[in-house]
């Protein structure tokens, strides 16, 4: 017992996984997906609008040099040229790092806050099932960040309504319990009351 809470006590923070992000696969990936797309067919048009930019003003550079008596000799050309060729291969390295960067900065952010909504869905999911058994108690509260913080006050709300129309309910039961025995009604009737009241209270628990 006491090796059992020392590893407890000296264990560090669990790790974060990406599968502890991805509560619900596909609503996530889905909606994080549309966004990276989205961003994709922008960033795409973006670029190729600056590399033509790029290499339309190399080009008009190139041409006006080329006129200066200075690169007459085909050598000096043929190093301008690659200069310019270096410029424009620069230009797209920069492009596709820059969007690819964005892709995964966004696909990250996605996961991130998608999984801010299903984090509180996935909770009050569960805690509903909890309900529908008979089990009236919110277990936790909501993580700071979490979206959805106002819906998840009104459904504590409502399962607080429901625990204390059980706690008046078992108090009226109590009291038809104690007039039932003072009215000597049988004892199986009053074992089937004691159940019943014994089955509502377990549910407060």
């Amino acid at each position: 017992m006491g090796n059992a809470q020392s590893a407890v006590q000296t264990g560090g923070p669990p790790k974060r996984r990406l599968k502890n992000f991805l509560l619900d696969t596909r609503f996530q990936l889905k909606y994080t997906g549309m966004v990276v797309a989205i961003a994709m067919v922008l960033s795409s048009a973006l670029g190729y609008w600056l590399y033509k930019k790029s290499t339309e003003t190399s080009d008009v550079i190139l041409a006006q040099s080329l006129m200066d008596p200075a690169y007459a000799d085909p050598a000096m050309r043929e190093v301008l040229e690659d200069s310019f060729a270096d410029t424009d291969r620069t230009v797209i390295l920069v492009l596709v790092t820059g969007l690819g960067s964005l892709v995964f900065a966004l696909g990250f952010a996605g996961i991130i806050i998608t999984h801010k909504v299903v984090g509180p869905v996935y909770k009050m999911k569960r805690q509903l099932e909890d309900v529908a058994r008979g089990h009236l108690k919110i277990e936790g509260k909501l993580r700071k960040g979490d979206e959805l913080q106002d819906f998840f006050l009104v459904f504590s709300h409502m399962v607080q309504a429901l625990r204390d129309r059980q706690s008046e309910e078992i108090a009226e039961l109590d009291q038809a319990i104690d007039a039932a025995k003072q009215s000597g009604a049988s004892d199986e009737g009053l074992a089937k009351l004691k159940v019943l009241r014994e089955r509502m209270q377990k549910a407060l628990e």
